[in-house]
């Protein structure tokens, strides 16, 4: 408590309420961030049933909740997001369901509640990049289905216990994670396993490669990003096209040098 006073008496950062800022225009940034709290709150019920949704497709084995709802704080427009992870080898079968599916909802404009831009498959539980960014990102995901996978993704991801040493406070505590599986679903599965699902799972990441990076390349979007926003391999999804872990570590790096 006696570095926070020190840093409020050198006006390196500001409180009001119950809230801290590195910015002056505290008052501001409280009323933004009580209003974004209550949205994130009746958002997150909606996003609960999105996930449900996404659970019952063939091959997902966890669901859970990522982006600004994760964190508590939303504004009118924010995205449903969902971290997912699907079995070994079969990702890109589960993506390629899921986005048709999601096609549909552009139908009724519930296409903002489907927003699944993250995937790995079993295989990968380790994320590959090392920061707080992502730390962030994994602490705060909040799971809905997958209890196992959930628990075996934080084992794999110690790494993140050194930006978070004390842990870090959820959004909300969930109850128990529904980890039941569907008779549909099992019946999907077990038809598209008997088709060749290797090379099937092969073809769409090719397909999908090709039609992102022809896609980009026409808005011209810098390559020197591409690898990082829209990582594209058998075992990894992303599809960050606003690229925000560059853009969120850059701007600490700056607030960094301007601190010391």
């Amino acid at each position: 408590m006696q570095a926070i006073g020190d840093l409020l008496a050198e006006k390196k950062i500001y409180k009001h309420s119950d809230f801290y800022s590195v910015q002056s225009n505290i008052e501001q940034l409280t009323a933004r961030r009580k209003k974004g709290n209550e949205i994130a709150q009746k958002k997150y019920a909606k996003a609960v049933k999105a996930g449900r949704i996404i659970n019952n497709f063939p091959f997902v084995r966890f669901v859970g909740i990522s982006g600004s709802i994760s964190k508590g704080y939303a504004e009118a427009n924010s995205d449903f997001d969902f971290f997912i992870i699907t079995e070994n080898n079969r990702l890109w079968i589960c993506r390629t369901l899921l986005h048709l599916f999601k096609k549909t909802t552009f139908l009724i404009g519930a296409q903002h509640r489907f927003c699944m831009n993250y995937f790995i498959d079993t295989s990968r539980l380790e994320l590959e990049e090392r920061n707080i960014f992502t730390a962030t990102e994994l602490a705060s995901i909040i799971p809905l289905h997958g209890s196992m996978l959930y628990r075996e993704l934080n084992i794999k991801n110690k790494w993140q216990q050194q930006y978070f040493p004390n842990g870090y406070m959820p959004f909300v505590f969930t109850g128990s994670i529904d980890d039941s599986k569907s008779f549909l679903k099992r019946l999907c599965e077990s038809f598209i396993n008997i088709l060749r699902p290797e090379r099937l799972n092969k073809w769409l990441m090719k397909l999908t490669d090709t039609r992102w990076r022809a896609k980009w390349a026409k808005k011209n979007y810098p390559m020197t990003d591409y690898e990082l926003a829209f990582k594209t391999t058998l075992h990894i999804s992303k599809n960050h096209p606003a690229n925000h872990q560059k853009r969120v570590l850059a701007k600490l790096s700056t607030l960094s040098s301007n601190c010391i």
